[in-house]
């Protein structure tokens, strides 16, 4: 009787085995991977994923590496500098010749909004791409959408954000945002 039960409970376990191998793992790893695609499209990107980023100061190194690297174009990021005395955040990408040139712009947009609603006092960032940089000031963001301490809030920064990039002329939009310089 006592062998019976432990050949029992022993099938019974590599039933289990087997199932959690064939579905459930297989599911999981599948949901986490289309998350994370969701996660680098400016479009899809959870926000509220970066709200641990919040920080008072941009002098903090480490806290804008995690932010960027949970950002969309975070599989392109080259090195970050920093020059406290002008409180800009340098962002370096590499190659981004196997993204579209409005996935790079939406990126910009919505990398920076970010960056800008999170790290209170941060006044520039550049970013830096092979073909050409970025120059995005805090106040052109805030002529664009006001006061950025309200989108901390994750809906409401996927209402004035996600949504808009959605719809309106990306364009327009960084000619509010930023100056550009072509590299030559």
């Amino acid at each position: 009787m006592k062998n019976k039960l432990i050949i029992g409970l022993f099938i019974t376990g590599l039933i289990l085995f087997g199932w959690m191998n064939l579905f459930y793992l297989p599911e999981k790893e599948n949901l986490q991977a289309e998350e994370m695609l969701r996660q680098l499209d400016p479009e899809t990107h959870d926000f509220s994923k970066v709200l641990v980023y919040e920080n008072l100061y941009m002098g903090n190194n480490s806290n804008n590496a995690h932010l960027f690297q949970s950002l969309p174009l975070q599989n392109y990021l080259n090195g970050f500098e920093q020059d406290p005395d002008r409180f800009l955040l340098i962002v370096n990408y590499k190659d981004l010749s196997d993204v579209s040139p409005r996935q790079v712009q939406q990126s910009v947009i919505y990398n920076t909004t970010a960056a800008f609603v999170l790290i209170k006092n941060l006044e520039q960032i550049e970013l830096r791409l092979p073909n050409e940089n970025f120059l995005v000031n805090r106040s052109n963001v805030e002529s664009v959408l006001g006061n950025l301490d309200e989108l901390l809030d994750p809906p409401l920064f996927e209402k004035e954000v996600q949504q808009r990039l959605k719809t309106e002329e990306i364009e327009d939009w960084l000619d509010q945002y930023i100056q550009v310089s072509k590299e030559g």
